[in-house]
């Protein structure tokens, strides 16, 4: 009877284990069915990500301009000739402060105002229109206080100069405003203080004023066309 009892415990055992194994072999399988959606939800999204990004791809060659860049490595002071510009391709996002194709015209015979390298793409501010110094010409640059020059003084404005004499190396005070008309060379506003630094474009002696200046004032006048059409109206 003892004997009896073991095996029927046994048996019952054996068929629980048994029973167990397959509930827990079903669970995992259940498990894993819940698991593939994710896994293919996350498959799914990236493949789509990728065709996108190659869409996208595709499609950014339609935004690419043509600018105007340099053939050759240009120097300071140098003129502008046909054959040193060369049509360079760049992103439409990046090309809004570049020259663009159809202006490269309007650059033959302009002033290179700084050195360039080869295939590098020009912006409006490395060159001027404005011709070479003459022999009898002087670039002289001054600080001038806010206030003693026009709040939209720009390059290339025709301006006359009236200087203040520095008390320490002159015994009068009185200004005096020059009657040549000189050229604004360039003009750097610096954001720290309040002056700005002027280089004007003028003859050697009244750069040599300037130069012993304690104080400059600008005013700005008409430029040449401007006076030109000035004439011409009042005739």
């Amino acid at each position: 009877m003892a004997n009896q009892a073991v095996v029927e415990n046994l048996t019952r055992t054996r068929a629980r284990a048994m029973q167990d194994r397959v509930e827990t072999s079903q669970n995992e399988r259940i498990a894993k069915r819940h698991w593939r959606i994710p896994e293919v939800a996350v498959g799914l999204a990236l493949m789509l990500g990728g065709a996108l990004g190659a869409i996208l791809l595709s499609r950014s060659g339609d935004s690419i301009v043509v600018v105007v860049g340099v053939a050759r490595d240009l120097h300071r002071g140098e003129k502008i000739d046909a054959q040193d510009l060369i049509a360079i391709e760049t992103p439409l996002s990046l090309s809004s402060s570049f020259v663009v194709e159809e202006q490269a015209a309007s650059l033959i015979g302009q002033t290179v105002l700084v050195d360039l390298q080869a295939s590098t793409p020009l912006t409006e501010a490395m060159f001027s229109n404005q011709p070479q110094l003459q022999p009898s010409e002087a670039l002289t640059s001054a600080a001038v206080q806010q206030g003693n020059y026009p709040i939209d003084l720009a390059v290339g404005d025709s301006v006359r100069v009236v200087t203040v004499p520095d008390i320490a190396l002159s015994q009068t005070a009185q200004p005096e405003m020059f009657d040549q008309i000189v050229t604004v060379w360039s003009l750097t506003k610096h954001e720290d203080d309040d002056t700005a630094l002027v280089t004007f474009r003028s003859s050697l002696n009244l750069s040599l004023a300037i130069a012993r200046a304690g104080e400059v004032h600008i005013v700005r006048v008409a430029n040449q066309q401007q006076q030109t059409s000035i004439t011409k109206a009042e005739d």
